[in-house]
């Protein structure tokens, strides 16, 4: 068999591979797609929708008063879920709504790039279309960003500004490498990217943000909450992973010191005292507004609202009704 004849028979044979290999990886993300959403956690039965122009989202409301919406953090395995353990409290005395952000939860997860710009409008629209008056807004983490933006577009429909370990200002602004950009192309890669995504989002990972990240004492960690989380981040299949691709590629991020220099508005944050350099960011954000309230609570981490929910519930309505 001359040269050309076996180069031909090794690329064939190369290729035949390469499609079983592929076909297996392709198959084994069916299945952990099948394992994590067989329970049907995330129940859409008492969840409106609400068709916006870069895909629907998912929403709730409860209970009557001023309006109050609530973000969850921006987390491709993050969903309204977060606020389970304040709505029924809050609902007493306010409109409560909460979303699941796009690329969350039971909202749409188109495939575009995911921008901070893109979340700002989805608050101001949300709020004009859907609240229909001005609301106070509860934010967490790196959600808080594209809050205070829109907060900073349209001033007038915005009431009270809550955030919940809002992540440092360092964080917000970091911009995209060359680094970031070959990792997105990668997980863009439908059968690989889709592969990786599910490695970082596996049940043991997710149990692990829980115990070192979103709780301080291990001990309250519900399994129930960890199993909404493994959820949320695999509904949709392959497009479950389009919010992380953006965020990997820091396409979510924005600089928020005009915003928290323009915004007069009261602005309360609500730190965790057991996080890392805390204290050090909350700084940074009164030099920029010294008019902003920081107030610190202690033995929680980055969820005291599902942690300690009483105790944030007790801040929201001093913030509320006190001022």
């Amino acid at each position: 068999m001359d040269k050309k004849r076996i180069g031909i028979a090794i690329t064939v044979s190369l290729t035949a591979l390469t499609t079983v290999v592929l076909g297996i990886i392709a198959a084994v993300n069916k299945g952990i797609e099948k394992l994590a959403t067989s329970k049907g956690l995330l129940d859409s039965k008492n969840k409106k929708i609400y068709h916006w122009r870069f895909g629907d989202v998912s929403y709730s409301v409860t209970g009557e008063g001023r309006p109050v919406l609530l973000v969850h953090n921006l987390d491709a395995c993050s969903s309204s879920v977060e606020w389970t353990e304040i709505v029924p409290i809050l609902s007493r005395t306010n409109t409560v709504y909460t979303i699941d952000l796009p690329g969350c939860g039971l909202s749409e997860r188109p495939a575009l790039t995911y921008t901070s710009y893109m979340y700002t409008q989805l608050v101001n629209d949300f709020i004009q279309d859907i609240i229909k008056r001005p609301a106070s807004v509860i934010a967490t983490g790196k959600s808080a960003a594209f809050v205070l933006e829109a907060c900073c577009i349209n001033q007038d429909r915005f009431g009270e500004l809550i955030l919940i370990n809002p992540d440092s200002i360092k964080n917000f602004r970091k911009s995209p490498t060359s680094r970031t950009k070959t990792a997105v192309l990668l997980l863009k890669s439908r059968v690989i990217g889709t592969l990786i995504y599910n490695i970082m989002m596996r049940k043991k990972v997710i149990e692990k943000k829980f115990e070192e990240k979103y709780f301080y004492d291990s001990d309250n960690i519900s399994e129930a909450y960890v199993d909404y989380y493994f959820e949320a981040s695999h509904l949709n299949g392959r497009y479950a992973r389009n919010l992380y691709i953006s965020q990997v590629g820091r396409y979510t991020s924005i600089d928020i010191i005009r915003s928290l220099k323009t915004i007069n508005k009261n602005i309360h944050i609500l730190a965790s005292a057991e996080m890392p350099d805390e204290k050090k960011y909350m700084k940074e954000y009164q030099y920029y507004n010294p008019a902003i309230e920081v107030e610190y609570i202690d033995f929680v981490k980055e969820l005291p609202q599902l942690e300690a929910p009483e105790e944030i519930l007790k801040y929201i309505n001093i913030y509320l009704y006190h001022h």
